[in-house]
C-alpha cells in the first residue's frame, strides 16, 4: 500500500497522524468463534491518503478478504473497516489466518499478515495461545516504506501506528503475559519495535463431574454410616445378658436372677 505508507511518512513531519490495526479473536469451548480485525484512521491522515472522515473511504474493500464481511467503522474520530470471519474449528481459524497474509488485491503485502502466525490449539481440558511478531516489523509496512527515499526510524514511525490484540479464551485463565486483562479479555498493544516479541496465554476448562469437596464430603459421610451399620450388627449379635450368666456364672455378688446379692 505505497499511498498509506507515504502518507504515513508524511505525518511525521507534518501532523500527529494514527493509523489502527485492531485484531479481535475470541474462542469458545468447542473451539469455534470469531475473528475480526478494523483498519481506520484519523482525520489527519485520511486527508494525506486522499480521502476525508464521511466522505470517500481512503480505505477500500479490498483490503477485505474474500468470504469475509465488511463494514465501515466510525468512532471517535476514526474511520475505516471491521473485517469479521466465523470458524467452527481451531483448523478453519488457521485457514482464516491464512487468508489474512494473503495480501491485497493490488499485490501489496497485508497489514495484519503478522497474524497468521498466531497458534492456538487445544490440550485437552487447556486452550494455548502463541503469538511470534516477526523479526523484521518494517516487513508489516509493506515494500512502500522499505523503497522509500526518506531514511526510516521504526520508533518514531510507530507514533503513527496504534496496533492491538485482543483474546478471549474458553475457561479460567492460568498464564498470560498480556498488557492488560479485562474480565475474560486479555488485550496486547503492540508496537513496530516489537521485534520477535512473543505473545503467551493459557486458559484451563472446569474439570467434568461434581467439585471435590462435594466427593470429599459424600465419602467422609458414607465412611460414618458404614461404621454406624457395623456397630449396629455387632450389638445385634450380642447374646441377651442371661444367656450371658448361665455360660459363664454371675459375678461375685451378683445373684444369678439378676438381683444384688
Amino acid at each position: 500500500m505505497p499511498l498509506l505508507a507515504l502518507s504515513a511518512l508524511l505525518c511525521l513531519f507534518l501532523a500527529a497522524c494514527e493509523f489502527r490495526i485492531y485484531a479481535d479473536l475470541v474462542i469458545e469451548e468447542d473451539e469455534s468463534g470469531t475473528l475480526s480485525v478494523e483498519l481506520s484512521m484519523d482525520e489527519e491522515l485520511a486527508v494525506l491518503a486522499g480521502g476525508a472522515l464521511g466522505g470517500e473511504l481512503a480505505i477500500g474493500e479490498d483490503l477485505v478478504p474474500q468470504g469475509w464481511t465488511a463494514e465501515v467503522v466510525t468512532e471517535e474520530g476514526y474511520e475505516g473497516i471491521r473485517a469479521s470471519a466465523a470458524f467452527d474449528s481451531l483448523e478453519q481459524l488457521g485457514t482464516r489466518l491464512g487468508e489474512l497474509a494473503s495480501g491485497t488485491a493490488d499485490g501489496e503485502a497485508s497489514l495484519t499478515g503478522f497474524l497468521s502466525d498466531m497458534s492456538p490449539i487445544r490440550m485437552e481440558d487447556s486452550f494455548v495461545f502463541r503469538l511470534e511478531m516477526p523479526e523484521d516489523t518494517e516487513s508489516l509496512l509493506g515494500e512502500g516504506l522499505a523503497a522509500s527515499p526518506i531514511p526510516l526510524d521504526m520508533a518514531l514511525l510507530d507514533e503513527v501506528f496504534d496496533i492491538r490484540l485482543s483474546l478471549v479464551l474458553p475457561g479460567e485463565v492460568v498464564t498470560s503475559n498480556a498488557d492488560l486483562v479485562t474480565g475474560e479479555t486479555m488485550i496486547w498493544n503492540l508496537s513496530l519495535t516489537d521485534s520477535g516479541r512473543v505473545l503467551e496465554a493459557e486458559s484451563r476448562l472446569p474439570r467434568s463431574g461434581p467439585p471435590m469437596i462435594i466427593v470429599w464430603g459424600a465419602a467422609a459421610l458414607a465412611a460414618v454410616v458404614a461404621v454406624a451399620i457395623v456397630v449396629r450388627i455387632r450389638r445385634g449379635r450380642r447374646p441377651p445378658a442371661s444367656d450371658r450368666v448361665a455360660e459363664f456364672g454371675a459375678p461375685p455378688g451378683v445373684d444369678p436372677s439378676g438381683s444384688a446379692g
